[in-house]
This record gives structure tokens, sequence and C-alpha cells, in this order.
């Protein structure tokens, strides 16, 4: 009983020094955020980071995109699985309101990711490259599957994919960065007329 009381302590230390660092990191930057910041803000000693995270912010900057990138991975392979028996409009619909969700859920995430590009190491940019590269390959295997149904006409499904998928990156990049890109305040209804075109561009004539 002791042992699992200790994990659970353990486990919830790690989580309070992570999202304190997050919080930090997209507030002021992660080279304007000291280690003493992140203890002070959970009001714990700099000893008990470096137990947890041994290398440090770092490790921690690491920790917290691998860890973001896992979660959406799982939750966008989730997506394609209850969309299979909506129809067309409906499934393209959840495709992307889900995938603005899944992304602008965290802002805190997203600020960091957009400012500190430039600390994305070599594991975590391709990370989020095979990130990208699934939900494409996933998203043309659905339009060869409403292909074969008879849905829409056929396609480039390759490119098909990164075309629909790029504009709800362009929300994802609209909200996080605050610059409103898209000249649309309701960013569903954008959501709606895009899908709408869209079909009416793939549908068979």
């Amino acid at each position: 009983m002791s042992r699992n009381i200790r994990k659970e302590q353990a486990a919830e230390t790690r989580e309070k020094i992570l999202e304190a660092a997050k919080s930090l990191f997209a507030e002021k930057g992660y080279h304007g955020t000291p280690v003493r910041e992140i203890t002070r803000k959970i009001g714990m000693g700099d000893g008990i980071l470096y137990h947890y995270f041994p290398g440090g912010k770092r490790e921690i900057m690491s920790v917290l995109l691998r860890e973001s990138f896992e979660h959406r991975r799982q939750e966008i392979q989730q997506i394609h699985r209850v969309i299979e028996e909506l129809d067309l409009k409906d499934a393209m619909m959840t495709i992307k309101r889900r995938i603005y969700e899944l992304f602008t859920a965290d802002m805190d995430l997203m600020r960091i990711l957009f400012r500190e590009n430039d600390l994305l190491g070599f594991e975590e940019a391709e990370q989020l490259t095979t990130l990208l590269r699934e939900q494409s390959a996933i998203f043309e295997a659905f339009l060869k599957d409403r292909h074969e149904r008879g849905e829409i006409r056929d396609l480039d499904f390759r490119i098909a994919s990164r075309q629909f998928l790029s504009t709800s990156l362009h929300a994802i990049m609209s909200k996080s960065v605050g610059i409103q890109l898209l000249n649309e305040p309701d960013v569903y209804k954008y959501m709606e007329e895009n899908v709408d075109f869209t079909i009416d561009l793939w549908k068979n004539p």
C-alpha cells in the first residue's frame, strides 16, 4: 500500500513539474525561464526537478513534446475509427473539428511549439513529422474508401489529403499565434464552408 502511495505521489510531483514548466515556457519563453522559477512555482527545492529530470529544462521540454505528440497520435487514430459509419460530410466535419480541438485544447503547448521551434531536436522533429505523415496517410485511406463506395470521384488521394488537412492546420495556426488569418470569426462556420466546397469539388460528375 505504501509503495503504491509513493508511486502516486511521484507521478503527481512529476506532472506538477511538467505543468509548471509548460505554463512558464509559454508565458516567458524557454530561455527566459530559470529552473528556480519552475520549482518556486510548485513550492519545492531545485533538487526535486533534477531528481525527476536529470537533464534539466532541456529534458523537460523534450518530455513535454514527446508525450504531447504521442497523446495526439492516439487520439487521431481514434477519430478515424469513429467516422467509418458516418456520411461523408459528417465524417469530414468530425475530422476537422477533432483535429482543431485536439491541438488548440492546450494553448500553452501550442505557443511553445511555435515560439521555441528552434529547440526541436532530431527526435522531437521526427515525432512531429511522423504524426503529420500518419494523419495524412490515414485520411488518404479514408478518401480511397469513400471513392470505392462511390461517394467521390477518382482523385490523387495523396494530394487531396494534404490539401484538406492543411486547412485545419491553418485554423490551428491562426488561434495559436493570435493572428486572424481566416477572416472568419466563427471557425466552425469556416470549417463547414470548407467541407461543403471540398465535397463539391470531389463529388462524382
